[in-house]
């Protein structure tokens, strides 16, 4: 300490001096907040959120007015979540469709087999015919069982000259 009391305010030689450049979150590490979500991911869990309330069932609104409830949005930003879910589930659906009807077919040509052995032939007869439709079996036979068109065309001899 020194007799002087200006001595005493002085900043020592090893303090930090201002650069004169101001600082801030794009410039300075120190200032980045990197504790939490980033909006990528908020927006994924809406939208799963969304998704498994589609599911569930319920109206847009329904669903909307959930979004925003749990997650504390806007109106347009639910629905915007919803509309992804939506989409989502389309294409889900149209990915696993073919899967789908693949073991739909085999399921039923394992109960066809079991129906057999305990001779269940009407349930045979109903499977094998959900099977044919599968294969469009059935179109053939509705064209051959429909009604026939018959097409009558009149020459008028009247005005000839015959």
């Amino acid at each position: 300490m020194s007799d002087h009391p200006e001595a005493n305010n002085a900043a020592p030689d090893d303090a930090l001096q201002p650069t004169g450049k101001k600082t801030t979150v794009a410039n300075d590490e120190t200032k980045r907040w990197r504790g939490g979500k980033g909006s990528q991911v908020r927006m994924d869990e809406r939208m799963n959120y969304a998704y498994c309330c589609i599911l569930e069932g319920g109206t847009v609104r329904q669903i909307q007015q959930r979004v925003m409830d749990r997650f504390s949005v806007s109106e347009i930003t639910a629905f915007r979540d919803y509309k992804r879910a939506q989409e989502l589930l389309k294409a889900e659906q149209v990915e696993t469709r073919d899967n789908l009807l693949n073991q739909i077919q085999a399921l039923r040509l394992a109960t066809v087999h079991k129906a057999l052995r305990k001779g269940q032939l009407q349930t045979v007869a109903m499977l094998l015919k959900d099977l044919g439709a599968v294969i469009n079996e059935s179109g053939v036979e509705q064209q051959a069982a429909s009604a026939p068109q018959l097409n009558i065309v009149v020459d008028d001899r009247r005005h000839s000259s015959d």
